[in-house]
């Protein structure tokens, strides 16, 4: 499968490069300085030719909202129909209904981002399009440093996947392994996923 990767120079969207790259994939990691990920005609010409994109974004200015909606234009006229979205945890519900971006004790410092991915994943649900995207959300708290174990779950789901200890976590590595089978298996068509243990 030829896949791009949109942020690949970041700490997840290289993890997904690299799972990808491993497994006989060939990767076109695309940063900054290849392609505008908010401008749909760049997009348009750097994935035309891919079977699937990965778009592993953050940014200033609501880079992330604006990323999907110029993905969810650019990827049809580029003949790409499959389409992973990085997301954000935030954007799950707890035990109570909210999302956990909405929640007093959200740290400040996640909140711009966690919001930016929450507004890119209602974007996604709210598009009509041919584009059968999937939304990754790793766990709202503790996605850590590791290495890929293969033991992890993922499910369709808008609240978190919780562990034998109640507390819900991934690996990076697991987590980047999760996002690489579902390309490989084509299942989640339009749908939110979330990975832990």
């Amino acid at each position: 499968m030829k896949i791009a990767v949109i942020g690949a120079t970041g700490n997840l969207g290289g993890a997904v490069a690299a799972e990808a790259s491993a497994r006989g994939h060939d990767v076109t990691a695309l940063g900054s300085k290849d392609v505008n990920a908010a401008d749909p005609a760049s997009l348009r010409d750097a994935v035309a030719g891919h079977d699937a994109v990965v778009a592993a974004l953050k940014g200033a200015d609501h880079l992330v909202p604006r990323a999907a909606e110029a993905l969810l234009s650019a990827l049809p006229e580029a003949g790409v129909d499959r389409l992973l979205f990085v997301g954000g945890g935030g954007s799950l519900t707890g035990p109570d209904g909210q999302r956990f971006v909405d929640g007093p004790n959200f740290p400040a410092a996640y909140l711009e981002t966690a919001r930016d991915q929450t507004a890119a994943l209602d974007l996604l649900r709210a598009a009509e399009t041919p584009v059968r995207w999937t939304y990754v959300s790793p766990p709202p708290m503790y996605l850590v440093p590791g290495e890929k174990t293969g033991t992890y779950r993922v499910e369709a789901r808008d609240t978190p996947l919780l562990g034998a200890d109640g507390e819900s976590r991934v690996s990076v590595g697991d987590y980047a392994s999760a996002i690489v089978d579902a390309l490989e298996s084509g299942n989640f068509a339009r749908e939110r996923v979330t990975v832990a243990y």
